[in-house]
């Protein structure tokens, strides 16, 4: 395997790992594929569980692996690995349960140094030192962020969605360059630049969105 005190087995389409810390398991299919394409033992680490049902999503399988690396599988997403801050992200937000499958191995964003991302089925995780770590976009406001230009125009969330000061049925998502805001009667929309600035500066002095109210349209 490459990795120290560590055995493996080849069989048809199946590989079984062993080693004293993680026991004897298995990996097998589509998972077993996009485990040795990522690369294998020496990049995920060990498999620390045979193939599971996905908690939250008994639709998909899955393997955990020691490098903090997990890979995903359903029939309509595919095998996708996901590993570090991203992972550590998903898992907290509740996974497959809440955001469905990964749709994408962790990739890097284009254009954007640094940064790498994740696509959900129902969710995007962007993951950067600049900006604090992972953070998930998702619904109406992950819309508006890639129809307004993404991380190249708007830069990366530095949040994760999140409830403006006095309007609870609002959700809000703040950006590099960017807040999108979205309640049930307005809506998602982007504010931005110069008035941004003065959007949050009332709001700040205020303490409290719901003095301004939510923007209703785009710049």
């Amino acid at each position: 395997t490459g990795v120290s005190g560590a055995q493996e087995s080849d069989f048809q389409g199946v590989r079984i790992y062993t080693s004293t810390g993680t026991g004897t398991h298995e990996v097998n299919g589509a998972i077993l594929g996009k485990y040795v394409a990522a690369g294998g033992p020496l990049a995920a680490g060990l498999p620390t569980s045979d193939e599971i049902l996905v908690p939250g999503n008994a639709a998909g399988r899955m393997n955990t692996f020691t490098n903090n690396a997990n890979i995903y599988w359903s029939p309509w997403t595919g095998a996708h690995i996901v590993y570090g801050d991203i992972l550590t992200k998903y898992l907290a937000i509740g996974g497959a349960g809440v955001y469905g499958f990964p749709a994408t191995d962790v990739y890097s964003v284009p254009g954007v140094a640094g940064a790498e991302e994740c696509d959900l089925q129902y969710a995007r995780i962007y993951n950067s030192a600049a900006t604090g770590g992972a953070h998930e976009v998702h619904g109406a406001i992950l819309s508006k962020y890639l129809a307004s230009g993404g991380p190249q125009a708007r830069g990366l969330p530095k949040t994760d969605e999140s409830t403006p000061a006095g309007i609870p049925s609002a959700r809000m998502n703040d950006f590099e360059r960017a807040q999108i805001y979205w309640s049930p009667g307005t809506g998602a929309h982007i504010v931005y630049g110069a008035i941004l600035d003065k959007y949050k500066a009332l709001t700040a002095n205020s303490t409290d969105y719901s003095v301004f109210g939510l923007p209703t349209t785009d710049e």
